[in-house]
């Protein structure tokens, strides 16, 4: 009996503890407090891919520089890269003196049935920079 209460007690200690764990994740770096992505599918193969980020303090530049979009066809196991949004070609992806910023960009050519995921590359600068790799949750385009 004293056996289960100890791996009761254990066990219990574990799951309280994993909170702290990913909450000091959350802070990336002394540039970048959290960051986040998501995409949205639109009906007509359009995908709309969003970012957010919030500094540790106001930037000198803050967004993200390059979002690769990529692509599985149903039944595959292989992803292929089927859209590079890069910053200096879609300026809105970084912003100047901001403590946060939340862009999207969209993309018109998803295939009904198939499966996009975005890795997101954030980056903050504030004398020195950081920058911060995300992958989005994965979404079937209609």
């Amino acid at each position: 009996m004293n056996k289960r209460i100890a791996v009761l007690i254990l066990v219990m200690l574990a799951v309280f503890s994993l909170p702290s764990v990913a909450n000091a994740v959350i802070k990336a770096s002394d540039y970048i407090n959290d960051c986040h992505t998501k995409i949205y599918t639109y009906s007509g193969g359009q995908l709309g891919i969003n970012f957010s980020i919030n500094g540790a303090d106001k930037m000198n530049k803050i967004g993200a520089k390059t979002i690769i979009l990529q692509e599985q066809a149903p039944g595959s196991s292989s992803w292929t890269a089927v859209k590079t949004f890069s910053y200096t070609e879609y300026t809105g992806m970084l912003r100047n003196k901001a403590l946060s910023h939340n862009y999207t960009v969209y993309y018109y050519d998803a295939i009904p049935g198939y499966s996009y995921k975005a890795k997101v590359y954030f980056y903050a600068e504030n004398g020195g920079y950081d920058t911060l790799e995300l992958t989005s949750p994965v979404v079937t385009a209609k």
